[in-house]
């Protein structure tokens, strides 16, 4: 199936890169009102819950680079990331809500959640992390 749009974006993995994260999905969202309001917010969700994990867990001693592009299809969206920092041990099966005074972990559980795939893979030297979510019949 053809990719109606590709957007991308690169940048430093630091938390004012989120930014760059939401305009990107502002510009998605702007081209493909067609989205259905519960299909956009449960990606955008994932995909900046993996944005915040490449940007806390995969940074090196030093600074990192991420890039990330998005993709609409007419029955999914997907996201593609790609960084160059620390390989990460990801377990699916383990990604639990923590209770609900913990302070942390639950950006997996989270993603989880909201998309209908989630995976992850590191090859040499750089990680890669894949977000779907299927469009709901509108």
């Amino acid at each position: 199936m053809a990719t109606e749009t590709r957007h991308c974006v690169s940048g430093p993995a630091v938390p004012a890169s989120l930014d760059l994260v939401h305009t990107l999905l502002e510009a998605v969202w702007s081209e493909h009102p067609d989205v259905l309001p519960d299909d956009r917010m449960r990606f955008e969700l994932g995909v900046t819950e993996i944005a915040g994990n490449i940007i806390e867990h995969a940074a090196a001693p030093g600074p990192i680079d991420f890039r990330l592009a998005v993709e609409v299809f007419a029955d999914r969206l997907e996201a593609r990331f790609r960084d160059a920092g620390r390989r990460v041990d990801v377990d699916f099966d383990e990604a639990t809500m923590p209770d609900a005074m913990s302070e942390s972990g639950r950006g997996l559980a989270l993603v989880l959640a909201v998309v209908d795939e989630l995976s992850y893979r590191h090859d040499g030297s750089d990680n890669h992390w894949l977000v779907v979510r299927r469009r709901s019949p509108g």
